[in-house]
Parts: structure tokens; C-alpha cells; sequence
């Protein structure tokens, strides 16, 4: 798996770029409020995908912790994807052996985003929402490229 940029893997504009990197404080600060909020909103909306997920990872807050050191690691990131590789893999593998589908991703990018919408409030400006919607998309393809080169490994196995 070689990764560059996000720019090379998707088209990402430099402003997207720019604005998911001005938010990267703010996730280091916030990132488990908005990731609480994240399952919440897709537990409620999309049970069916509760059974994906450890429910006492959820209860002692450790997947939200996870899930938010990812999202900053890849807000501060974003332009140096390479740094993001052991993580993406090891989320990719994880992903894998829960059968994560690439039609799921949606539904966790349209709840990350409401919980961020929540949790900044009117810092949540349609400008960042964009930027935010454009890098989730993006970073969706990179996990499911990755995903399923591991799915066409494992038959090979």
C-alpha cells in the first residue's frame, strides 16, 4: 500500500485541505464530545449497524476516544496521508474482520458530520461543513481501496 497525498489518491482542493487543518486544535480539544455524539446520532438512526460494533468498547468510551485521536490525527494530517499508513491499516484490518461494507461509510460520514455540526455549533460553518464533507468522502475511498485489497488478499489465502 503506497499512499501519498489525499490530493493524489482523490481530488481535494487545497482550501479543503486548509480548513480540515484549521479544525485540527479544536478535535484535539472537543474530538470525544463529537465522537460520543457521532454514535449516538448512528445508533438512533442506524441500529442495524449497532451489531459492527464492541458495545462495551462503547459504554467504557474507549472507541470514542479511538475514533476521535483518528479523525485528529487525520485533520492535522491531511496533507501527508503517508504518517496516516500504520493507522489506516490497522482500522482497515479491524474493519475487515467486522465486515464493514463500503455502503456503511455513508452512514458514519452523515453522523460524524451532524455531531459536528452539534458540537461546534456556529463554528460549524457551511465553508467547514463542506471542507469536512469533501476529506470524509475522500478518506472513505482510502479505507475502502484498502479494504478491499484485503478481501481479494484473504481469497487468495
Amino acid at each position: 500500500m503506497q499512499f501519498k497525498t489525499v490530493n493524489e489518491l482523490v481530488m481535494v482542493s487545497q482550501k479543503t485541505i486548509e480548513i480540515v487543518k484549521s479544525t485540527a486544535p479544536f478535535l484535539k480539544k472537543s474530538g470525544k464530545q463529537i465522537t460520543t455524539r457521532m454514535y449516538e446520532i448512528m445508533f438512533e438512526n442506524h441500529p442495524e449497524v449497532k451489531e459492527k460494533f464492541n458495545m462495551s468498547a462503547q459504554t467504557d468510551g474507549s472507541q470514542p476516544i479511538k475514533l476521535a485521536t483518528a479523525v485528529y490525527s487525520y485533520a492535522s494530517q491531511i496533507d501527508n496521508l503517508s504518517a496516516l499508513k500504520s493507522m489506516v491499516e490497522v482500522i482497515a484490518l479491524r474493519h475487515v474482520q467486522v465486515q464493514i461494507l463500503p455502503q456503511e461509510y455513508p452512514i458514519v460520514g452523515e453522523s460524524l458530520l451532524q455531531a459536528m455540526k452539534d458540537v461546534l455549533g456556529q463554528a460549524a460553518t457551511e465553508e467547514v461543513m463542506a471542507a469536512w464533507t469533501e476529506a470524509y468522502q475522500a478518506l472513505s475511498e482510502v479505507f475502502i481501496k484498502r479494504e478491499d485489497q484485503i478481501y481479494e488478499e484473504q481469497e487468495l489465502i
